[in-house]
């Protein structure tokens, strides 16, 4: 099977290479070599350099890929990756010329190229803790892996009428994450019997949607039968004659939550698919107690007050936020986290849907020098949160993708300039912000929500309007969502609806974090 698919992938590679070749000799427009690279998650952007999307299940990348990635972006002149709310690293301003060699390098190194976009199955997400959360109910880890492998060799999953997107979570406080993909996963126990309950039809973008539930408790044995059941309901009824409404969430709208139920179960229970051996991660021995931790520095306080959170390893162990501007890491950088992940991890690299990066385990006695690593050795780049520059999660925006229509990064950084009168987070209220501003301020450059701005505690959509002569940039904040079981909710625009000048954003984040921290808990 292996070799099958490695011929397979030799031949799409060599299909993809022509198709730039024609592109490069002027035979073939951008506009006609999209629908051959989308699939293969490659596209152009506003500048006429290309973006490389890799797709890395759950976001997980050991520290000598990463190191050996980091060599693939500098053998091909590549200045920055970053990391995707959807933990993808996507390469950028990538060289037409360079597209094949770089594909195939990553190749080499166990990072395949098919189904990063287009109209295919996409990165699967699964909880970047899982395996080491103290709240999980166990790792999904494995059950991702396996499903991708399994979507891999499904020729289905690759001509479906618009994206597909699974993904798995480990704690049951994650269950209104699960409600928001195409085909959800949370895990869930019954009887000492390990489960997931499970949600489909959810999804952001376009007509916005929580998903239905399809099971309280689906046995792990189903799973993989539940997947090829919702990849042959929607290969079958996605509309596909309109890709603005070809997503599952469209047939769930279409038919109403009771019927599409009963739709979905008519496949299941026609879908066979034997239950695969599941290989439970053997991951890399715990690191060893840190010799000398030497003297905190000036700020290591409030920094492990946020940054450091509790490990299900045991006591001595923890999890720690690498908080990354913009998502964005040159090759340099990356070296640097892979060896920080080495010297101070299991060589464990996680990457967060909020595009930063989780280490774990790390033991409690390094975390004096990794403080200190961070702020020495990275000089250039904020991984400790000493500014909210940078911090606020937002998509690529319109300066680099071509359908967005604002730069959302831009409106990120002016609202962070309001921002920084909260830090140093050295108070409760500060810290409850700082938790709010970098997990649950959410800013996209168009409707297409790629930050996820629909399910934000704060939402802003980027938007333009006519004013007379000119088209106004502005701003449609979005609030209201609930992520309580049994009471999902996405965000939606405020209740007169009425968008907000770019300027006026700054003073409308802050009264609503004003509000919001206050009802938190």
């Amino acid at each position: 099977m292996k070799n099958v698919e490695n011929e397979l992938m030799h031949q799409l590679y060599q299909e993809l290479k022509n198709k730039i070749d024609e592109f490069i000799a002027g035979s073939l427009s951008a506009e006609q070599l999209k629908p051959f690279t989308a699939a293969f998650g490659i596209y152009q952007q506003r500048n006429g350099l290309f973006m490389v999307r890799i797709r890395l299940t759950g976001g997980q990348i050991d520290a000598e890929t990463a190191r050996r990635l980091s060599a693939i972006m500098d053998d091909n002149q590549i200045p920055y990756g970053h990391i995707t709310s959807r933990q993808d690293i996507q390469l950028h301003d990538v060289k037409a010329e360079l597209i094949y060699k770089t594909v195939t390098a990553c190749d080499s190194i166990g990072l395949p190229f098919r189904g990063g976009g287009g109209n295919t199955y996409r990165n699967i997400m699964v909880s970047a803790a899982s395996g080491f959360a103290p709240d999980q109910i166990f790792d999904v880890s494995p059950y991702a892996l396996q499903l991708n492998r399994i979507m891999r060799r499904t020729p289905e999953a690759f001509t479906l009428p618009r994206k597909f997107k699974i993904g798995f979570f480990a704690s049951s406080n994650e269950e209104f994450m699960a409600a928001l993909q195409d085909l959800g996963f949370v895990a869930a126990a019954h009887d000492g019997q390990r489960g997931f309950k499970v949600y489909g039809g959810g999804g952001m973008g376009r007509e916005s949607l929580v998903g239905v539930k399809l099971f309280d408790f689906l046995p792990v044995c189903q799973t993989f039968r539940c997947a090829m059941a919702m990849t042959a309901l929607f290969n079958e009824h996605g509309d596909r004659s309109n890709r603005n409404r070809a997503r599952i969430r469209f047939i769930l709208k279409k038919l109403g939550e009771e019927h599409f139920v009963r739709l979905f179960m008519e496949y299941f229970d026609k879908t066979e698919y034997p239950m695969p051996d599941i290989e439970e991660i053997t991951y890399p021995p715990c690191p060893e107690a840190y010799a000398a931790p030497g003297v905190p520095t000036e700020g290591f306080a409030s920094w492990r007050a946020h940054a450091v959170t509790k490990n299900s390893v045991g006591e001595e162990f923890c999890s720690v936020r690498l908080y990354v501007p913009y998502g964005n890491l040159t090759p340099q950088h990356l070296r640097s986290v892979a060896g920080l992940a080495k010297k101070f991890g299991s060589g464990i690299i996680r990457l967060m849907t909020t595009q930063d990066i989780l280490l774990t385990p790390v033991h409690n006695s390094a975390l004096i020098a990794l403080h200190r690593s961070l702020l020495e050795d990275f000089d250039d780049l904020d991984l400790t949160l000493t500014s909210y520059k940078g911090h606020i999660l937002s998509c690529v925006g319109a300066e680099v993708c071509k359908i967005g229509i604002l730069a959302a990064p831009k409106i990120a950084d002016l609202i962070s300039n309001r921002m920084e009168q909260y830090l140093p987070p050295d108070t409760p209220e500060k810290l409850k912000k700082l938790r709010i501003i970098t997990s649950q301020l959410k800013i996209s450059g168009c409707h297409n929500s790629c930050a996820a701005h629909h399910c934000a505690t704060i939402g802003i959509q980027g938007h333009k309007r006519r004013n007379g002569e000119i088209m106004e940039e502005i701003g449609i904040v979005f609030t209201g969502v609930s992520d309580f079981p049994d009471a999902f909710r996405l965000s939606e625009p405020g209740e007169n609806n009425v968008p907000l000048k770019i300027s006026e954003l700054p003073d409308a984040v802050d009264e609503l974090l004003e509000t919001v921290s206050k009802q938190s808990h």
